[in-house]
């Protein structure tokens, strides 16, 4: 795979956006970020209101509003994540986009998170078995909402299906993709996250062209094939 020229079309498609993916990327962190403090603090308040009161009845009913409060924000998260994947594909497309397109898609919650929720049991049982099987898997699964976000329709089993025939014969070369990022994610981590304004969307806009690479051609788009440029469906 030309991984180089792969990395040139994201950087090319980010400068073509507007507003620039760091801006919607700062509002989906932020969004991410306030999720998480607020189920932290959930978790936090009704604990010490059940230890307060000191009743057993009580401090059950606290633990259950608290886990499902903290259910619903994961929901929501996972719908917000899930938006973030569709508005980095479109970017990659150099379709129209902003930040609207993180809040668009509520009304696939469910499927969202049952396809969030499916990926991390099956990862989590292979990885049971060893790490390695555990990183297969997720590589295996790795397309399945990209197929969702161009495929709303589509079922949880059938996005996870098509995502494994997708990653057949290519879960080193997708893998090593991921770990040429290594260095950008350090930046983002000596940086303090700031520098992951701009690495957070770099990684999953590539992602994105990768995914698309990957389609049947039924229409013409860029092939990241060593020494391919342009493959066209007639060809």
């Amino acid at each position: 795979m030309n991984r180089a020229l792969l990395k040139q079309d994201a950087k090319d498609a980010m400068r073509a956006a507007t507003p620039h993916p760091a801006l919607t990327t700062l509002a989906y962190l932020a969004i991410t970020i306030a999720f998480s403090m607020v189920i932290s603090t959930i978790t936090s308040l009704f604990g010490v209101t059940g230890a307060l009161l000191g009743s057993e009845t009580v401090g059950f009913v606290s633990a259950l509003i608290s886990m499902i409060l903290a259910v619903v924000m994961l929901l929501l998260a996972a719908t917000i994540q899930f938006g973030y994947y569709v508005y980095c594909l479109k970017v990659f497309k150099h379709e129209e986009t902003g930040v609207g397109e993180l809040f668009g898609y509520f009304s696939l919650f469910l499927k969202i998170f049952g396809l969030s929720l499916w990926i991390s049991l099956f990862v989590w049982l292979w990885s049971l078995l060893c790490f390695i099987p555990g990183i297969i898997a997720g590589l295996r699964y790795s397309q399945a909402f990209f197929i969702l976000a161009e495929n709303p329709e589509k079922g949880i089993r059938q996005c996870v299906n098509e995502s494994k025939v997708l990653m057949s014969g290519r879960l080193w070369e997708f893998f090593v993709l991921q770990l040429s990022f290594i260095p950008w994610l350090l930046l983002a981590s000596i940086t303090c996250g700031i520098a992951g304004l701009y690495v957070t969307p770099y990684t999953t806009i590539t992602y994105a062209g990768y995914y698309l690479s990957l389609k049947p051609p039924v229409e013409s788009h860029r092939s990241y094939a060593d020494g391919q440029d342009w493959q066209d469906s007639e060809q």
